[in-house]
């Protein structure tokens, strides 16, 4: 006959847990903190002891430290940002400098060539070389004219992408392709000669879009835009009625870009001067 088992104790699988409860510290730790009681101490050691504080100064020193570190590198990269752009600068400066050097001189000799053409009776050639001048915006020019100033809406932010009719947050900006839209209605509406903020532009301009900036004769331009031109005075209302001035409409229906318009005698500056090209006929080699 078998000998019956004593029950299994059903809290003996909660020893470690009663253990745990009731001796939260270590053995080693509480017999630590015996001595201490003992000795007269407190069990703990302040926050506020010697050697709290000067870990703490130190840590705090360390990281101080090290965030200096990481602002050099950027100082750094801003001085050469800074440097690159002074550089930029003068140069563009020294192109500028070139460029009314080169208009004064180009003035001259027009100056001449129309005294000379002058004394040799060639008054309709004077005129045909004069109209090509204009044409070609190798000279200043004053007359009737409007502009037509366009502004970016209010409170547009800088968007991230190349082209800013892809983000919503930058609808509201002109592009490169607004502008030769509206350029081109001129064109159409019969302008003799247009300069937009000061840039010339001729056959050979190009408007173009660079990050968020708007190139005219490689030059960027900022906001607002005035578009200049010089022109018979049904110039604006021929505008209005083309397809330029419904597109127009729509950018300032839709996007709340800005447009207004002025007339009155208008003077536009001469065309950066033009790159000559020329071409030679080779030389025939001995068979």
């Amino acid at each position: 006959m078998s000998t019956p088992t004593k029950p299994r104790d059903p809290a003996a699988s909660m020893s470690l847990i009663r253990e745990i409860t009731e001796h939260p510290l270590d053995p080693s730790y509480e017999q630590v903190a015996a001595q201490r009681r003992a000795a007269g101490l407190p069990q703990q050691t302040s926050l506020r002891s010697p050697g709290v504080i000067i870990a703490c100064v130190l840590v705090g020193f360390a990281i101080a430290v090290a965030a200096l570190a990481l602002r050099i590198p950027h100082t750094q990269v801003q001085a050469e940002k800074d440097a690159l752009i002074q550089r930029v600068d003068s140069a563009q400066s020294r192109i500028d400098k070139a460029n009314a050097t080169i208009q004064r001189t180009q003035l001259e000799i027009t100056t001449l060539q129309n005294e000379a053409l002058q004394r040799e009776d060639q008054d309709a050639l004077a005129a045909r070389l004069a109209q090509a001048e204009t044409t070609s915006g190798t000279l200043p020019v004053t007359g009737d004219g409007l502009v037509l100033e366009v502004n970016d809406a209010k409170d547009t932010a800088a968007g991230s992408g190349d082209d800013p009719r892809d983000l919503d947050d930058s609808n509201g900006r002109l592009t490169s392709t607004d502008m030769q839209i509206l350029v081109n209605g001129l064109w159409q509406g019969g302008a003799e000669a247009i300069a937009i903020n000061g840039q010339r532009l001729t056959s050979l301009s190009a408007i173009r879009f660079a990050g968020q900036a708007i190139l005219v004769n490689f030059r960027p331009l900022q906001p607002p835009y005035d578009i200049v031109a010089i022109g018979p005075a049904s110039m604006r209302s021929a505008f209005q009625k083309s397809a330029s001035g419904a597109y127009l409409d729509n950018l300032t229906g839709s996007f709340d870009l800005r447009a207004s318009w002025r007339t009155g005698k208008q003077s536009l500056p001469a065309a950066p001067a033009p790159v000559l090209s020329y071409a030679t006929v080779p030389e025939e080699k001995n068979q």
